[in-house]
Formats: C-alpha cells, sequence, structure tokens
C-alpha cells in the first residue's frame, strides 16, 4: 500500500498575505504555488526548477546594481556572494516568515537553511517567469525581501 500525505497548502488569503510582503501579484498564482513546493517523493524536484532560474536572476540584478553604483568587480563580486548566499537568503527567508507558507512533507518538522535558500530563490524566479522575463518586477521584489543591494 502507498501512504498518502495529506499537505497543508496555503489558502488563497494566505498567498495575497505573500503577495502584499513581496511586493508582487501574481497573474499565474499557479507559479507562487510552484516556488512554495519542496522536493520530494510526492512532487518531484517542487520548486528547484523554478529556483534554477531565481538563482542567475538574483546575481543578475545585484550586479547590475553594483555597475550602476560605479562598484568594481570586486566589491561587485563579493556582494553577490553576500547578497545570494544560501546563509542570506535563508536568514531573509527567516526574516519575512516565508516558512509558514512553505508546503513540505508533513514528517519534515523543520525547515532547513537549503530549503529556505532554495524557496527565496524560487519565488524570485517565479516572478521573472509571471512577468515573461521581464527584470523591474524581479527587482521590486528583491528589494521587499532585502536581497538588492544595501542602500
Amino acid at each position: 500500500m502507498v501512504g498518502r500525505y495529506i499537505l497543508t497548502h496555503p489558502l488563497d488569503e494566505e498567498l495575497q498575505a505573500l503577495e502584499k510582503k513581496i511586493n508582487h501579484s501574481f497573474a499565474n498564482g499557479a507559479l507562487l504555488r510552484e516556488a512554495l513546493h519542496v522536493p520530494s517523493g510526492w512532487n518531484g524536484d517542487g520548486n528547484k526548477d523554478i529556483a534554477l532560474i531565481g538563482d542567475p536572476i538574483l546575481k543578475l540584478v545585484i550586479g547590475i546594481s553594483g555597475r550602476n553604483k560605479n562598484k568594481t568587480k570586486g566589491e561587485i563580486s563579493n556582494m553577490i556572494q553576500q547578497r545570494a548566499s544560501k546563509a542570506n537568503l535563508a536568514k531573509r527567508g527567516v526574516i519575512h516568515g516565508i516558512g509558514k507558507f512553505i508546503v513540505k512533507n508533513p514528517c519534515q518538522s523543520d525547515i532547513t537553511r537549503n530549503v529556505m535558500a532554495t524557496t527565496m530563490q524560487a519565488i524570485v524566479g517565479a516572478v521573472y517567469v509571471d512577468c515573461n522575463g521581464k527584470i523591474p518586477p524581479c527587482v521590486t521584489v528583491m528589494t521587499a525581501l532585502g536581497l538588492s543591494w544595501p542602500e
């Protein structure tokens, strides 16, 4: 017999609260839901595919911002490493309460640093896809989540 999981999915109202928190209203809500699903036996790669899109977008936005601020190559590289690191992504996710929206296997008690970091990348990737490849909405979301170049 195959085991069944009862997964706790965020309600539409909760997703609307998350959209408000990140300053982006999704045209395709399925993208946000995908971004919040951790990989497991019941959903394959979960949010990893869309996180693969979000990771380079994070780096691109930080890099462009550094260039616009006339920062050196070294300063830009350091900022990308700092802001797009798993540790920082996870920290920012915790600060913004993203964990309560993440859909995980019920037997997983905690959300690990890697899961949180991947989810943050996935949220940025979902915004990019939702906006048909436009960068400015990603900048808005990254700023709301404290992932952009600090002022």
